[in-house]
């Protein structure tokens, strides 16, 4: 694996990639099949997510290659904290949940991501930072052989386009209004 040089070359995790090209389920089910599903499996307790495990790698995977087209360096911002993913928000479409969590984890330990632990100094700490992970070189490999590309990846049904922030620049969950309408 090749260590991360600068995780400020990064930007946040886009929980809303999607595609159903064959291509690309091919190669999210061959990275099931061959590295996660059984590990995966171990951490099946508790309720079901509402978007399976499967499919929340699909999202992983499609933003790493989105990623690496624009940048092999380039790093992915993602939260390991399990209260920042909330499956009900307007702002997660697809309802990727804290099982994500595992699955980076076990991309990290198959060898096909590099990731860099995020770091926490205390509130308001200007150099707080999540985790970050990008393709490893195995990883951007079967990307270059990839029979798909970046016109087969699309966005989420049902994506919100409109997001309200705080002064602190976080989002504020909405109801829906005229204005907003």
């Amino acid at each position: 694996m090749t260590e991360i040089q600068n995780p400020w070359h990064s930007r946040p995790i886009d929980v809303h990639r999607w595609s159903d090209h064959p291509e690309v389920r091919e190669l999210v089910d061959r990275i099931w099949d061959g590295f996660l599903g059984e590990k995966i499996a171990e951490y099946g307790r508790g309720p079901k997510p509402k978007l399976g495990f499967r499919k929340q790698l699909r999202v992983v995977i499609l933003d790493l290659y989105v990623a690496w087209l624009d940048d092999p360096r380039l790093s992915i911002g993602v939260s390991m904290s399990v209260n920042s993913w909330d499956t009900n928000s307007r702002y997660n479409a697809l309802h990727i949940s804290k099982k994500i969590i595992p699955i980076i984890k076990e991309l990290q330990e198959a060898g096909l991501i590099d990731l860099l632990k995020g770091s926490y100094g205390g509130p308001g700490v200007k150099h707080n930072r999540t985790t970050r992970i990008r393709a490893s070189e195995a990883l951007q490999n079967w990307f270059a052989k990839a029979k798909f590309d970046r016109d087969d990846i699309g966005r989420a049904k049902g994506e919100e386009i409109i997001v309200l922030k705080n002064d602190n620049n976080k989002q504020i969950e909405y109801v829906d209004t005229p204005e907003t309408s």
